[in-house]
């Protein structure tokens, strides 16, 4: 086991998400795992989102079979019912219940497309610290959304993210471009974070950037993100035509730009797997599903590239090496971050 890979890693203190909206339902629990803990995630006919241990505190049977009711689950080996906060409602032929047989209960937050879970402790769980995705409910930008289950520790997948410099090296036919090599990323060290901005002026557009926006010519390009602990970047990406004024201070007037915000969000599974959720929002095109899918295909697409690179380095460090990982320029971000998690959990 290589310390470059620790459990420790993870930060339990912080809202992770858990699952798409439309995924709880009354009908069928969801079983998740976050941090190694094994969720159960439902609807209650109400329509209130509940997240419990997913075992009976009386034979620990899985609640994720159980059998969503009024109020709570019912364990169907059993039949022990949970209310919503984790405390026993009902036992069969046991008139009072069992005021000591209880599961833990996990705060969830729906915001912004996300279903949010605080893995932490209960009383601390503070829905204000949730970043937030105004794209999500504005009309002028229309979203793509797509999961990933990556085979590999969280802290590497959060190395890809963080370094734009591998673009034009693992995507040069979908999000990168050749070109991009040449340019470097200004770091701005955050709080709990970091912002970076990376621009790629006069060059030619990714493959992905024209087969949407079609340019003419070549492109100013940007990818500018801001990283929140422990594992949520915002990015705000984009390609506007060369010398139109996209990167002009403090904004730009991005004229004839194609334009897009993201959030990818992180979710430790455990030491060896990754809950990957990401929302792409666009600015053109709003009405027209088919670029919706061809949006979701492009970035899954380059997702999978930095899926199968990240699984194999992954495998590599498991198996254990003789030769350490050395830093290069380009780490800044990824080696600021790691240092502000090791702080948080210390």
């Amino acid at each position: 086991m290589s310390d470059l890979l620790p459990e420790k890693f993870f930060i339990r203190d912080a809202w992770y998400v858990v699952a798409w909206p439309q995924e709880l339902t009354a009908e069928r629990p969801l079983a998740r795992t976050v941090l190694g803990d094994d969720l159960v995630l439902f609807r209650t006919p109400e329509g209130q989102a509940v997240a419990l241990e997913d075992r009976c505190a009386h034979r620990l049977a899985p609640l994720s079979l159980g059998r969503i009711e009024s109020g709570g689950i019912r364990c169907m080996y059993h039949g022990v019912k949970f209310a919503t906060d984790g405390r026993c409602a009902d036992i069969p032929a046991q008139p009072g219940g069992h005021p000591n047989m209880c599961v833990r209960h996990y705060p969830l937050e729906e915001k912004d497309g996300f279903i949010w879970v605080w893995m932490g402790e209960p009383g601390q769980a503070d829905a204000s610290r949730i970043m937030d995705a105004p794209w999500h409910s504005d009309p002028h930008w229309e979203p793509s959304q797509g999961y990933l289950h990556v085979k590999a520790h969280m802290g590497l997948v959060a190395d890809n993210l963080l370094d734009f410099g591998h673009l034009p090296f693992v995507h040069p036919n979908t999000v990168g471009a050749a070109a991009q090599a040449d340019f470097s990323t200004e770091v701005t060290p955050l709080e709990e974070g970091v912002q970076t901005d990376r621009w790629y002026i006069d060059v030619p557009a990714s493959r992905f950037h024209q087969s949407v926006g079609n340019f003419p010519g070549h492109v100013d390009a940007w990818h500018c993100y801001r990283w929140h602990l422990p594992a949520v970047m915002s990015l705000d990406s984009g390609s506007a035509p060369t010398g139109t004024g996209a990167r002009s201070k403090p904004h730009g007037t991005r004229e004839g730009a194609v334009e897009f915000h993201h959030i990818a969000a992180l979710t430790p599974q455990d030491a060896d797997h990754t809950h990957y959720f990401w929302i792409h929002w666009r600015n053109f095109a709003l009405d027209d599903p088919g670029m919706t899918q061809r949006v979701h295909d492009n970035i899954m697409s380059a997702f999978a590239e930095d899926q199968a690179m990240v699984e194999a380095q992954h495998r590599a460090v498991r198996r254990g090496s003789h030769t350490p990982m050395r830093a290069i320029l380009a780490d800044r971000a990824l080696t600021l971050v790691r240092q502000q998690v090791k702080k948080r959990v210390a």
